[in-house]
């Protein structure tokens, strides 16, 4: 729904000014002076969204015989699917009904409105279980996808639209509702959409809703528009992962895939990148649209470097595993809070001093994981048990995040850009040296006494002697650091 809103933006202000009258179109200046128009004004002007919406009044209708909204009659003959499916909050295959459902049965009798939103949802993230042909993944799908927050939905939306992009290219806004799907071909492959409307709103499936006594009951599918994901860089709203082989003078991009046992601080190296840049042998991060957005309007004072950044990120997790149907397994998100200041030239050193502490943050959960495999071994499990023991090394892992997790989300939003930052790296170095510790300490506690002794390998004792040698040696800077009392 957010993506929809965005496109409106983009093709309203790429024809109209504040007042509803006919803009210049061909100006990036004008642009960004109507964006910092609007924005000043704190509220979205009625009279060219009104113009717009009437003009194109008969192509926002949920049931036409021509144009049905974000649907195509071209579907028509296709075999009837359950709204379960559609529901975005159940995603139930007709073969399978899930255990545990937030619907009975006349609650998945859609209103109006409702199917409406359900249908925008299945269009960006549906899996690829249909058949006859079999659809291909959904653009937003492949995303891992990232936005500005603001205090507000105006503020959020104007945060997002970058209204100079397609401007200063000269390319002309053409939503999908605009477009005639009467006469289609199923699983399409287009041309990489050429302007923000289009991309916002690409048609990743063919869609039509089967209504009955005023609600929707059931629709039809097919498979719909489709385009290579590769260095897609139009795309605003997503992180992007990068690698170089030896062989290669450029490193090749594509939209970087949700990472569900990273943290949304883990990944402020790609969330902040203002350049291409190295993350380590081989591989790259480039800036997300939206970041670099936030970047020019900060260099042109539209937004105050004083104020908060607050980022968004969020996914559809499919199950790979099942790679002939990718059902959806889990819909996530996150949010990070920081100083704008950090994306700003001046904020160069403390980006570096960021990423290297969340470096430090992953070594120290390595060594966590190591100390329980250490730990495992004392107690006399041998390398044949291996498998069953690495869940739980992965478990006490992920405890250290998880404890950590709140500290370091602090940490970053208290952040003073002008702090000294040796100090300010140690106060949140002595939390996580602390944590570390004490976390070692309760592992080797739940170990049995025959681990004190240990096998031929080492014994519990020297486990954790190992692993606090570690950890200290890696926080050594802040081992002798006192916080301040309050």
């Amino acid at each position: 729904m957010f993506r929809l809103m965005l496109a409106l933006l983009y093709t309203v202000f790429s024809r109209y000014d504040s007042d509803g009258q006919e803009a210049d179109t061909d100006n990036a200046d004008s642009a960004l002076d109507l964006w910092k128009e609007i924005w000043d004004s704190g509220k979205l002007p009625a009279a060219p969204i009104e113009r717009y919406l009437t003009e194109w009044h008969e192509r926002f209708w949920l049931f036409d015989d021509e144009f049905p909204f974000y649907q195509t009659n071209a579907v028509k003959d296709k075999s009837e699917c359950a709204t379960a499916k559609k529901i975005g909050t159940l995603f139930e295959s007709n073969n399978k009904a899930r255990l545990f459902s937030d619907r009975n049965q006349e609650g998945r009798a859609l209103s109006y409105a409702e199917a409406a939103r359900w249908l925008i949802h299945l269009s960006q993230f549906d899996d690829i279980a249909a058949k006859q042909p079999t659809p291909k993944k959904t653009w937003c799908g492949r995303l891992s996808m990232i936005a500005l927050t603001g205090e507000d939905l105006f503020r959020t939306l104007m945060l997002n639209f970058r209204a100079d992009y397609d401007v200063s290219r000269e390319k002309s806004e053409v939503p999908a509702w605009e477009t005639d799907r009467r006469q289609i071909t199923f699983n399409q492959q287009i041309a990489v959409p050429d302007n923000q409307a289009a991309l916002l709103t690409v048609q990743s499936r063919n869609l039509l809703l089967c209504e009955e006594y005023g609600a929707v009951i059931a629709y039809k599918l097919a498979g719909g528009d489709w385009f290579e994901e590769e260095a897609v860089f139009d795309e605003q709203m997503t992180l992007w992962s990068g690698y170089q082989d030896k062989k290669a003078t450029h490193p090749e991009f594509k939209p970087k895939r949700y990472d569900t046992s990273k943290l949304i601080w883990q990944e402020f190296s790609g969330i902040s990148a203002l350049a291409v840049t190295q993350k380590d042998a081989g591989h790259f991060v480039r800036p997300a649209g939206v970041i670099e957005w936030l970047h020019e309007l900060l260099q042109y004072r539209f937004v105050s470097e004083d104020d908060t950044v607050k980022i968004c990120t969020a996914a559809v997790i499919y199950d790979y595993k099942q790679a002939t149907s990718l059902p959806v397994l889990d819909a996530v998100s996150d949010t990070l809070t920081f100083h704008a200041k950090l994306l700003e030239d001046v904020g160069a050193d403390w980006r570096r001093t960021i990423i290297a502490e969340i470096g430090k943050c992953e070594k120290a959960a390595d060594y966590v994981y190591w100390l329980y495999k250490n730990l495992q071994q004392a107690s006399g499990r041998r390398d044949k048990d291996a498998k069953e023991s690495k869940s739980g090394e992965q478990d006490a892992k992920q405890e250290y995040y998880a404890r950590i997790d709140r500290h370091f989300r602090l940490w970053l939003a208290e952040l003073d850009p002008d702090a000294d930052r040796e100090e300010y790296a140690k106060k949140l170095e002595y939390t996580l040296r602390r944590t570390a510790i004490s976390l070692g300490r309760e592992l080797a506690g739940q170990i049995g006494a025959q681990a004190i002794f240990g096998s031929s390998v080492m014994s519990s004792a020297q486990a954790l002697n190992l692993f606090e040698g570690s950890v200290n040696k890696l926080f050594a800077a802040a081992k002798d650091y006192q916080p301040e009392v309050k």
